[in-house]
């Protein structure tokens, strides 16, 4: 139980200490300051800085993962609404930490870039199980739609609820505009 309270101390102090200032500028000091926790108890939970950001990361990769695997399908289809609403649920008390990794770009630790390029992943799967595409580029379209989901995700994770109906009838709209290019390139019967 307390080493529970302790990693949670630590990680609460980190992601505080990255709303004021980039990754590169916080130290272990300064975390073990905002945390009030010793450095040798900082050292017997974490290597170092990187490794507390990587599980904090790996973390809340796991659980939007999680999310696109139950949910992709879903996401195409255009059940936004619903969609959105489980995402809401489940990430819910995690916004505000969600929307700080965001902003953490670190060379093999970025929450935002990898989760950009499982939508991305998962996108060429779904056109490539729909059939042979001619003339649109795979990858163009794989990249539309994951710039449409991620808009919608960071906007979920920005600003909560506010204007949902609104936005997800905007993202129906391209939604439906990226699907047409895969159904218009399919050989007629």
């Amino acid at each position: 139980m307390r080493k529970i309270k302790t990693e949670r101390d630590i990680q609460t102090a980190f992601l505080e200490l990255l709303t004021t200032r980039p990754f590169t500028k916080v130290t272990v000091s300064d975390i073990c300051q905002k945390s009030l926790t010793s450095r040798s108890t900082f050292y017997s939970h974490y290597l170092d800085k990187y490794d507390l950001l990587d599980r904090i990361v790996t973390y809340y990769q796991t659980m939007l993962v999680q999310q696109l695997d139950q949910n992709f399908n879903q996401m195409v289809a255009g059940d936004l609404e619903s969609l959105i609403h489980k995402v809401i649920i489940a990430m819910a008390p995690h916004r505000r930490a969600i929307q700080i990794l965001f902003t953490v770009h670190e060379p093999h630790v970025d929450l935002k870039e990898s989760f950009r390029q499982l939508l991305h992943t998962e996108w060429r799967h779904y056109i490539q199980k729909q059939g042979p595409i001619h003339e649109v580029p795979v990858e163009l379209i794989a990249d539309m739609g994951t710039s449409m989901h991620m808009t919608l995700i960071e906007w979920v994770i920005t600003h909560g609820t506010d204007s949902l109906p609104a936005v997800i009838e905007s993202i129906s709209i391209i939604r439906k505009a990226i699907l047409l290019q895969i159904d218009e390139s399919q050989p007629s019967p």
